[in-house]
């Protein structure tokens, strides 16, 4: 890919987006930012047993009607939440505890012949620990005294990383249907703080900007066919 600098990547594609004036030079900005302060990850490497396939295997949790076979060639997995919260805050050693949850699609394949597939969503809470070894993101290395750091800190956010895959578990008296969840989670710890910058204003001072957040989650539905199935 060609080299070139911020202005020159705007003045290439002013048009996608919206620039209708000529690039100024770039400037110093002072701006208030979410600076990152702190950073742990944490990697997920889990297997979750599913729900047995119609019932009919003895002594295992849980009944789900699946309305032909699993197919373990496909398999979904995505985030409905995810929370982060101070502990352990009155003892000498505080951390962050991280809950994520999400559902696990499988796609169960009819026997019949002409039938649609079906997508069977199931809910699951694949992480919910306390993290403590938490880094300098200015020198990389361990924060030792976390509690006075957490003194300084105004905020957190959380970047999940996960996917999933099926496979049958034959090897015990109880063949089961597994998920195999694996992936990274990174949790950021940042202060509010008044930062100078290097950078190129796209837009004239006249021009008016507004700014919203979003309280509600948008719903992801799934799309299934609605073709009946008949003996």
């Amino acid at each position: 890919m060609e080299n070139c600098t911020k202005k020159d990547f705007l003045s290439k594609n002013k048009a996608r987006f919206g620039i209708l004036d000529n690039l100024p030079n770039e400037e110093y900005l002072d701006i208030c930012a979410q600076n990152v302060r702190c950073i742990a990850t944490k990697q997920i490497r889990t297997c979750i047993p599913l729900p047995s396939v119609n019932g009919i295997l003895n002594n295992c949790r849980g009944i789900i009607d699946y309305p032909g076979e699993i197919d373990t060639s496909y398999a979904s997995f995505r985030v409905t939440g995810a929370k982060e919260e101070l502990v352990h805050c009155e003892t000498r050693r505080p951390g962050v505890k991280i809950t994520v949850h999400g559902q696990i699609v499988v796609r169960s394949v009819p026997t019949q012949e002409n039938c649609a597939p079906t997508y069977i969503a199931i809910p699951i809470q694949v992480v919910d620990e306390v993290l403590y070894n938490f880094y300098s993101t200015k020198d990389g290395n361990l924060i030792t005294d976390m509690k006075n750091e957490l003194a300084y800190i105004d905020g957190s956010c959380m970047v999940v990383q996960l996917n999933c895959s099926i496979y049958k578990d034959t090897s015990g008296s109880c063949p089961r249907y597994m998920a195999r969840i694996r992936g990274n989670i990174v949790d950021k710890l940042w202060k509010r703080e008044n930062i100078w910058v290097e950078g190129v204003r796209p837009y004239p001072s006249t021009a008016l900007t507004f700014c919203d957040s979003f309280d509600l989650d948008c719903p992801v539905y799934n799309m299934s066919s609605d073709t009946d199935c008949e003996d």
